[in-house]
């Protein structure tokens, strides 16, 4: 689909409503922040990332695989995969650090039964399937996780769900409500505490995570919606291995003896918080650093101030908030621009916007 760039005179009007209003780090400038639409007309789009070259991938949750090569106004659909969508469906991507070699693109999927991880290959521009190499992940129409992102350690870490059986998420035995590592063929990386592919245990449905310049690992968590007459207290957590985060003992702010608490619970607010990515680059300024993600509930994008050791989250600040409904991810390109996408499809409040879904780019210019 063509670029579509918002006018310069709606632009800026957005700009000063509704990014100054709430977040007093967007200002007035000889450089503008500035958004446009990248890609529209989508069926959730939910896992994104780059190529060496600078072709963009990215994935529907209903099955499409998509290429918009660099500089070209259009995307192609490249593979289809015949995937169970409901909450899950065609989920993370993750795009292999040493794709130049090996030419690998890892994706996670909602199949009949169960849940996967799946090494696709693209030579010659040929997308096709290299193998399964980890199967049979509980699934269910809720809670099927699909973070999915190669660490800085060179391993590929996966958050699940716990496929709405919460005491799944204490089962060490059991890899739903987990945040996994594995190496390239699905395997158990090395160094991991249970000896098994578990990194982390005590999760509800991980959709999100990043490490920062520290190398320090965060990850976002949906909080119960209605599982023991629990409410809210979506999460922020600082993932160190072997940690149990609580789930489905205790939800966040009531962490106690060796359950790891949240660096940051929103108490009674929802946002349904998704993917996410820490921003680099001088040319963003204050943003520089934080922690920022899409928030599904909560309609807009939260950023935070997270600290080197990231066990503090400090100096929120929401953007967009309404604007663009239901956002789900957000990746960093290699201009320094963040593209984050709409989740609006298949839910009836609200109704989705025209020409949703919708991929959107943020930059300065």
């Amino acid at each position: 689909m063509s670029c579509l760039r918002i006018p310069a005179a709606v632009l800026l009007l957005f700009v000063l409503l509704f990014a100054c209003e709430k977040d007093p780090q967007i200002k007035a400038g000889p450089e503008q922040l500035k958004l446009e639409v990248f890609a529209k007309n989508l069926q959730v789009p939910w896992g994104m990332g780059f190529l060496p070259n600078g072709d963009f991938l990215f994935c529907e949750r209903d099955g499409e695989i998509n290429l918009k090569r660099k500089d070209e106004a259009d995307y192609d659909l490249i593979m289809f995969r015949a995937v169970q969508p409901s909450e899950g469906g065609l989920l993370g991507l993750a795009i292999d650090p040493d794709f130049e070699h090996n030419h690998f693109i890892f994706i996670y999927e909602t199949v009949v039964g169960y849940n996967q991880l799946v090494r696709l290959k693209m030579e010659n521009g040929i997308l096709s399937q290299d193998a399964i190499v980890l199967s049979g992940i509980p699934a269910a129409n809720n809670h099927d996780g699909g973070a999915l992102r190669f660490g800085p350690d060179g391993f590929l870490y996966l958050g699940t769900g716990d496929a709405t059986s919460p005491a799944l998420a204490q089962d060490t035995a059991s890899l739903s409500g987990k945040i996994l590592r594995l190496d390239r063929n699905g395997n158990a990386a090395p160094g991991n505490p249970f000896n098994s592919r578990i990194w982390t245990y005590g999760h509800r449905n991980v959709q999100g995570f990043d490490w920062n310049a520290n190398g320090k690992m965060i990850a976002t968590e949906h909080g119960p919606t209605s599982e023991f007459g629990w409410c809210c207290h979506d999460e922020l957590n600082l993932i160190e291995p072997g940690k149990n985060y609580g789930w489905p003992i205790a939800m966040g702010g009531t962490e106690s003896d060796s359950l790891t608490p949240a660096i940051y619970q929103t108490g009674f607010e929802v946002w349904a918080p998704s993917g996410c990515t820490f921003i680099k680059g001088t040319e963003w300024g204050s943003w520089e650093g934080d922690l920022i993600f899409g928030a599904l509930k909560a309609q807009r994008l939260v950023r935070f101030d997270i600290s080197a050791d990231g066990t503090q989250a400090a100096n929120r600040q929401d953007t967009l908030i309404g604007m663009f409904q239901r956002l789900r991810n957000i990746v960093q390109a290699p201009d320094g621009s963040l593209l984050f996408s709409s989740s609006n499809v298949g839910t009836a409040s609200p109704p989705p916007l025209a020409g949703d879904d919708k991929i959107y780019r943020l930059y300065w210019e």
